[in-house]
Formats: structure tokens, sequence, C-alpha cells
């Protein structure tokens, strides 16, 4: 039976936002190309510009989508999980390396585009809300949620930073799990 037209668009669309971030992750936002994301989606760059106009407009509707994904897959749904494990499966995730190279590509276009870096404060916002009701909800304890944001506003730049940096600084995720439980619990209670 023949798919419905919204059910093609719809393939087609996931398509190129595949396309969009291998592209990303591969040739960076100066190498992306609406002529690119086409020929890498398999469809004509009328098909494409069917969908989205420009390049800016592929752009926001393909990293909001990715933007929203990674916050359910990152911090959702962990609430019964101890610090500790919770800190490790950031650490360990398995979409963790490639993440990184989309997030230093939309880091630095957001730079130029106030549409991106607009998506990057909500998202960082959102992120923000969700790590401090995990800490909350994991730690068996109860803590001034004044101190829960304040450490949450230390780990957040530490776990971005850490995408750049964890080839080079070669830690044991396990180790630096339990560091960071142990330095979590600890500034919660004296903060």
């Amino acid at each position: 039976m023949p798919k419905s037209r919204e059910e093609q668009n719809n393939l087609k669309r996931a398509a190129i936002a595949a396309a969009t971030l291998t592209l990303l992750e591969e040739c960076g936002g100066e190498g992306l190309s609406m002529r690119r994301v086409a020929d890498k989606s398999g469809i004509s760059l009328g098909n494409l510009q069917y969908h989205y106009k420009n390049k800016e407009e592929l752009l926001n509707a393909i990293l909001n989508s990715f933007l929203k994904q990674y916050l359910d897959e990152n911090w959702g749904g962990r609430e019964s999980s101890s610090l500790e494990q919770i800190f490790l499966q950031i650490l360990t995730h398995s979409s963790f390396d490639s993440c990184a190279i989309v997030f230093k590509e939309l880091w630095s276009l957001s730079t130029r585009n106030d549409e991106i870096d607009g998506m990057l404060d909500s998202f960082y916002r959102q992120t923000h809300e969700l790590f401090c009701q995990l800490l909350t909800s994991s730690s068996g304890s109860t803590f001034d949620q004044q101190r829960v944001a304040r450490t949450v506003n230390i780990l957040l730049p530490f776990f971005e930073g850490y995408c750049v940096t964890k080839k080079a600084l070669r830690s044991d995720p396990k180790i630096l799990a339990r560091d960071l439980a142990s330095l979590a619990e600890n500034f919660m209670k004296s903060g």
C-alpha cells in the first residue's frame, strides 16, 4: 500500500535531518550547504527547498529536534539512579562523542545566528532544570534548592568542557563519576 503524502514527507525530513547531522559532524557548519544536504539525503535541491527554504530554516528545524532528543536521551528518566550512576551514564553515553562534535558546531554557529543562539539558551535552561531535578531526586537527602542550583552551575559547564577534553584527559569514567558524585554531595551539603 502506498504511503500517504504526510508519511512520505516525514520520511524525507528524517533523511534530511540525518544527512544534516552527519554533514555537521564531517564538515562543520561552514562546510554545510543545501546542495550537500540534498546530495547526502538522496533528493534534489528543489525538493529540499520545498521542505526548508534555506540553510538557516533547515538548521533551526534540525537543531531544535536534535536538542530535544539529546535532552530526552541524556537527562530524562534517571530519577531512581544514584548520582554516581547518573554521572557514569552521561560520561559513557553512546552518542557522547558525536554529540560533542555537533555541539561544537552549534556553539560556533550561535555566534552568528540569533535564532540558534536562542535555541541554545533555551536548551541550557531546560538542561539546568532537569539536572537540578535529577540531583534532588537521586541524592537521597533533602538539600536547599539554591545549593542544588549552584552545584549544577558547576557541573553543567564541566560536562560541556569534558566533551572537548575527554580524549586528552583519558580519565576512567567510573572513577570520574564517583569523584563527581562525592564532590556534588559535599558541595550541596556545605555549599
